[in-house]
């Protein structure tokens, strides 16, 4: 049997061909792996950064586009889809169909920017317009853009972004007319205002700022304050200071060199980047306040003047009035001893005390100068009295007496009287009117005073009625009788001193019309009243309260 192969034992020769082989193999098995693990990183990697680009545009909520400019092919992203409304998927459309659904009165703008970028003029391509979304509004966008261009600068390639700007522009548009408000209260204000910034420049000049400083608007903005603002009376930039300084200036008066007075209250804007100043124009009111202290001042003097003046006219009255109180009861004092000596002895004649007289016509001579001495006599009475009060120099003497006795006397005195005039009197005295506190003296005046008037006003045939009685409060002394009456001016007319009713029947006795006024005062100092009811042609009736109080109770 024959046998194939070598005989011994050793294995066959091999070449090194295949060995090569198997070691560029596996070669090239490494670099695929680590193509493959390369590929990988740089696709993990384009990954990631597509979602950081994707988170980026979503923050400010902005979409992506590529435009070719020679095919009018359109790439919109998801997230522009999505701002618009149409659905998050990218889709393709044309330049052509996006223009329809830009805003007609924008399309315009729109393309003749892009044209501009197109053709190099500028060298970003930046707009702001309005597109429709899938609901119909429209709302603002702001597309960036930037061609990529060829060897030949032919654009080929245009990316960029469009974000949604409609609430910043909705913002704006409020914000424009919150300025246009401001702006017409600035313009139609009749207050200067002005506004000066952190360097000292004027950002604000209002109408009312160009009437008073004389120079337009115009001129004067991002001009330094110093060169417009031009006042004497203080110092405007050492305002200014107060002001940056935190502080509010109000009420500041200031001159312009025109002369206008301004009063400026100043104070920092809300963001700190300005002064704001107001003035009103106070000229007519600083000249009116220096007119009315000349006035005043005028109006002093002339106070003054006129003060003096009466001081003086009040010290010649007084003088003047002391000098007739003098001579009143001088001559008072000198009239009445002669009269008492000759009411005295004519008295002596008339009652026969040295004997009777011969011839019946000197007894009524006598008779005459005793009633006309008498008369005189009371009189003289009645005006030294009131020149006694006039001058303070009266004082009531106040005691315990009885009421009903003094009535009595005084009017017998004056029976004869209402006899002569035919005149019926009666008295009406109420029972218990005790002891009173009075002046005797003068409460008889009174009595005599009211009586007196009333036979005097009472025709022949009247009656004359008093009344004394008491209450707890008060003593009440009225007369009434049925003369001639009074009406209210000539009440009030009998109370004034020296005047007397203008009466034929009051004429038939000459007086001083004193009798009434020094019964209200001898009233009034006993701490009383007097009230006088009167109608013409009925008579009068004539009450006098006085304090009743007894004598124990005035001594306590």
């Amino acid at each position: 049997m024959s046998q194939c192969g070598p005989r011994h034992g050793k294995p066959p020769r091999t070449t090194g061909a295949p060995s090569r082989a198997i070691t560029r193999l596996r070669d090239r098995v490494s670099q695929l792996e680590q193509a493959r693990a390369e590929l990988q990183a740089a696709k993990t990697a384009l990954q990631e950064s597509e979602e950081r680009y994707a988170l980026a545009m979503r923050g400010p909520n902005e979409g992506l586009w590529d435009w070719n400019p020679v095919t009018k092919e359109l790439y919109l992203s998801a997230r522009l889809l999505t701002i618009l409304g149409f659905g998050s998927d990218n889709v393709r459309t044309t330049s052509n169909e996006w223009l329809e659904i830009v805003h007609p009165e924008d399309r315009g703008r729109y393309q003749s920017d892009l044209v501009r970028h197109l053709k190099g003029l500028d060298e970003h391509f930046e707009c702001e317009y309005r597109v429709r979304d899938q609901a119909g509004t429209y709302r603002w966008m702001q597309a960036r853009g930037l061609a990529v261009r060829g060897a030949n600068g032919v654009a080929t390639r245009m990316v960029g972004s469009i974000g949604d700007i409609t609430e910043r522009k909705q913002r704006e548009s409020i914000l424009r007319a919150s300025e246009a408000r401001f702006r017409s209260l600035v313009e139609a204000a009749a207050s200067v205002i002005v506004v000066i910034d952190g360097a000292g420049l004027l950002r604000e000049f209002n109408r009312e700022a160009e009437r008073v400083f004389n120079v337009r608007r115009d001129v004067v903005v991002d001009q330094p304050w110093n060169n417009v603002l031009t006042m004497t009376g203080g110092n405007f930039g050492a305002l200014l200071a107060t002001v940056r300084c935190g502080h509010s200036v109000r009420e500041q008066e200031l001159t312009t060199a025109e002369g206008t007075v301004l009063s400026w209250n100043l104070a920092l804007l809300d963001d700190g980047a300005g002064i704001i100043g107001v003035a009103q124009d106070v000229t007519r009111r600083h000249w009116a306040e220096k007119s009315l202290g000349y006035v005043n001042e005028s109006l002093e003097r002339r106070v003054a003047e006129r003060t003096r003046e009466l001081d003086r006219a009040r010290e010649e009255a007084e003088q003047a009035s002391k000098a007739k109180s003098d001579f009143v009861a001088n001559m008072s004092h000198e009239l009445r001893t002669p009269l008492n000596a000759i009411i005295g002895f004519s008295d002596v004649m008339r009652l026969g005390v040295m004997g009777p007289l011969d011839n019946s016509h000197y007894t009524d001579y006598v008779e005459a100068i005793w009633d006309s001495g008498t008369h005189l006599l009371s009189l003289i009475n009645d005006i030294l009295d009131m020149a006694k009060i006039e001058a303070g120099e009266f004082a009531l003497r106040r005691e315990p007496v009885n009421p009903v006795t003094i009535l009595h006397s005084a009017c017998r005195l004056v029976r004869d009287k209402a006899r002569a005039h035919e005149v019926t009197m009666k008295l009406a005295v109420h029972d218990d009117i005790g002891t009173v506190e009075l002046d005797p003296l003068r409460f008889r005046q009174i009595i005599l005073n009211l009586t007196s008037n009333a036979l005097k006003f009472t025709p022949a045939g009247g009656e004359v009625e008093v009344v004394l009685r008491r209450d707890e409060d008060f003593l009440h002394l009225s007369i009434a009788d049925s003369g001639i009456g009074m009406t209210p001016d000539e009440i009030a007319r009998a109370m004034r001193p020296f005047v007397q009713v203008d009466s034929s029947l009051a004429r038939r006795f000459q007086g001083t019309g004193l009798g009434l006024p020094l019964t209200q005062k001898f009233v009034d100092m006993h701490g009383g009243t007097l009230s006088i009811e009167s109608c013409p042609g009925t008579g009068t009736k004539v009450t006098v309260m006085l304090p009743a109080a007894d004598s124990s109770i005035v001594a306590r």
